[in-house]
């Protein structure tokens, strides 16, 4: 009766090949776990977008969203460190004590989160009709490593509708409303 198997040397060059692979697969799918981070985020502020609106409606109450940590309201452009959605019973796109908090988004890990507006206000506002507070704009999110395919857009306008900016050249970078290749601000 003959045994038969493999020698340590045969294991040894399996072992070798399987590990060439798996390095080269490996940049791979870092940018696969990126993208779908961004799109993560992406979708997670189009659901914000669309709650605080439909909030507003509902309730028949002004809604912000505006970017901070616990009960106040961040910086401008400071997004990423968290979220708040509350009903701004005095207008004026701060958290009061008689406000109320609807709900609150923790912070972005990897990147930055950009609101610009018509405005150029810190927050969003939804009036108590669903629209906006003539704020119709964008939110651009950015990774740190300022890879411009992982980098995506929310477009808004005005009656609050938001939508995913587009790849219409099909080269891996959304365009901004315009139709121009979106960039990142230097990430400090």
């Amino acid at each position: 009766m003959q045994i038969h198997g493999i020698t340590l040397f045969e294991l040894l060059i399996s072992l070798a090949v399987a590990a060439i692979v798996g390095m080269l697969a490996l940049p791979s799918f870092d940018s696969l776990v990126a993208s779908q981070r961004s799109a993560a985020v992406l979708n997670q502020m189009i659901g914000t977008v669309q709650y605080a609106r439909n909030a507003a409606a509902t309730m028949r109450q002004t809604v912000t969203i505006c970017p901070g940590e616990k009960d106040t309201c961040g910086k401008r452009n400071t997004w990423q460190h968290g979220v708040n959605i509350f009903i701004d019973r005095n207008r004026n796109g701060k958290m009061d004590k008689q406000d109320t908090v609807l709900t609150r988004l923790p912070g972005i890990v990897d990147g930055k989160l950009y609101w610009r507006s018509f405005r150029n206000r810190s927050y969003l506002q939804f009036r108590s009709t669903g629209l906006t507070n003539w704020q119709n704009g964008n939110f651009l999110f950015c990774t740190d490593s300022q890879n411009l395919k992982h980098a995506r857009m929310i477009i808004l306008n005005a009656q609050g509708r938001a939508r995913k900016s587009p790849d219409s050249d099909n080269d891996g970078i959304v365009e901004d409303a315009q139709g121009e290749n979106i960039t990142c601000p230097s990430i400090p």
